[in-house]
């Protein structure tokens, strides 16, 4: 069958469905979740775009066919001025070697050395409490996996430059969550497809086809308009780039350390290369981002969940305080299955990183459905991870979803909040023992209640925030 054939989702205007992915992105993936099953497809000025939104079509376009996408040019584009060519945004033989680089960092035997900075700094995020004061938690969450990302990957302490760093970061993903649905970069990335067609087809020598890859790699980056929002993103840029150097030149000028910025400073490729400032700064960033961003949205709709549902609350709490030590180690994790839990359902629920994409590289048939080189196939792990078939009541808060058993049983696929194959989150692992560990902590040293029992709405942005914050009241605290 053809590209045309794949169900069409209804409500597309002469834009297609570019102002309802703007204007209600969620809203959109729950039509999705009812017209069209496995696969749907969309438009956007004229040209289609897929959703993949079935396991076993997802296990062909990020495991079983990966060699045959790339990350889509419409999302890695307005990271580009942020991450540059960071693991994230690169791709091809660049990411291969980043990617070799960095593994060894995030293995089981090394993720365990971080387990005792994970809770110091849950700790210390919670130590200003007060019995009665109302505090946000999304942005106690966001201080303490800020904390933890600089001190267990560049073994540097953040937390007095919190908040001017997630200030700016928090402007700089609005900016890109702005541009990846706006229709003046869809009109640039057609643009920007019409010239590689082209490329394409003309006879050029390879060095000339090399200019033209690398003018067309630089074009899906969005023009940065004349106008307000664009100073303020650049100011923003400015600030991320002043903290992260300042880092770089601290490690510069003092001694190596055992972590991932001694690693990438001291680095070298088969003929003995080191890499520029610019790629260790561009790697700083999309793992400063990813290391604290999505851990930090994630613990905070666990909690808000917990708050929601007395009794996951006291289950979790009781598991927390049933440790034997004083604080939460690496030993300790067999001993925290249900907050593991809770943290794995708040992430099917609210996955940090619920929307992202792929283009072929290649005619490639996925679903059934033949679809030519250069197709954009879009993946919404939120739409996926509220499809009845696949998770009865989808809905409700149930943390028994994760129970081992039912793991096993359940399609690979069905579950992606870190993606899938080879471009799976290289931090999986390190989120996986963070979440429970800081949960745990703040659970042991801190009562916690919603404010009200008023729903939070999720904010699509970059990453699936709570919008206006979560407001709790401390009810107790333990000094201990």
């Amino acid at each position: 069958m053809r590209l045309e054939d794949i169900p069409l989702i209804s409500g597309a205007t002469w834009l297609g469905h570019l102002t309802e992915l703007k204007d209600d992105r969620l809203g959109f993936f729950h039509r999705l979740n009812r017209e069209c099953g496995d696969i749907g497809r969309a438009t956007a000025m004229g040209y289609p775009v897929v959703f993949a939104n079935g396991p076993d079509v997802l296990h062909e376009v990020l495991v079983e066919k990966a060699r045959c996408f790339i990350k889509s040019a419409g999302l890695r584009g307005p990271l580009k001025p942020l991450a540059g060519e960071g693991l994230f945004t690169s791709e091809g033989e660049l990411w291969r070697q980043q990617r070799k680089l960095m593994a060894p960092l995030f293995t089981h035997a090394r993720i365990a050395r971080y387990a005792d900075a994970m809770a110091e700094c849950a700790r210390d995020g919670v130590a200003g409490f007060r019995a009665g004061e109302t505090v946000d938690i999304a942005r106690t969450t966001t201080h303490v996996a800020m904390r933890i990302a600089g001190k267990t990957l560049f073994d540097a302490d953040t937390l007095d430059e919190a908040d001017e760093l997630g200030a700016a970061l928090t402007v700089a993903l609005a900016w890109i969550n702005d541009q990846s649905s706006s229709p003046s970069f869809a009109l640039q990335l057609r643009g920007v497809g019409l010239l590689n067609d082209l490329s394409e087809k003309l006879p050029l020598s390879p060095p000339l086809r090399s200019r033209a890859e690398n003018l067309v790699e630089a074009m899906i980056e969005p023009i940065r308009w004349p106008g307000e929002q664009t100073r303020t993103f650049n100011a923003a840029l400015r600030t991320i780039q002043r903290l992260v150097g300042r880092m770089i030149a601290d490690r510069r000028a003092g001694t190596s350390r055992p972590d991932l910025l001694s690693m990438l400073l001291e680095a070298r490729d088969e003929n003995g290369n080191a890499m520029s400032d610019k790629q260790v700064s561009d790697e700083i960033v999309t793992l400063f981002i990813a290391g604290h961003e999505t851990t930090a949205t994630a613990l905070a709709w666990a909690l808000y969940l917990l708050g929601r549902n007395p009794e996951a609350h006291a289950r979790a709490r009781a598991e927390a305080r049933s440790l034997p030590g004083p604080h939460v180690g690496s030993a300790d994790l067999p001993a925290l299955g249900y907050c593991l839990r809770v943290f794995k359902e708040a992430m099917r629920l609210y996955p940090p990183i619920y929307f992202f994409g792929r283009q072929t590289t290649a005619d490639v048939t996925i679903g059934g459905y033949d679809l030519p080189r250069g197709t954009v196939v879009l993946i919404s792990s939120y739409a996926l991870h509220r499809r009845p078939e696949l998770w009865p009541d989808p809905e409700r808060f149930d943390p028994g979803r994760f129970e081992p058993a039912l793991e096993e049983a359940r399609h690979r696929q069905a579950f992606i909040p870190f993606s899938a194959g080879p471009r799976t989150c290289i931090g999986n692992l390190f989120a996986l023992m963070e979440g429970p560990i800081v949960l745990a902590t703040m659970l042991r040293r801190a009562d916690l209640e919603l404010v009200s029992q008023d729903e939070v709405v999720p904010e699509p942005s970059a990453t699936l925030r709570p919008k206006g914050g979560i407001r709790m009241r401390v009810t107790a605290v333990d000094p201990a």
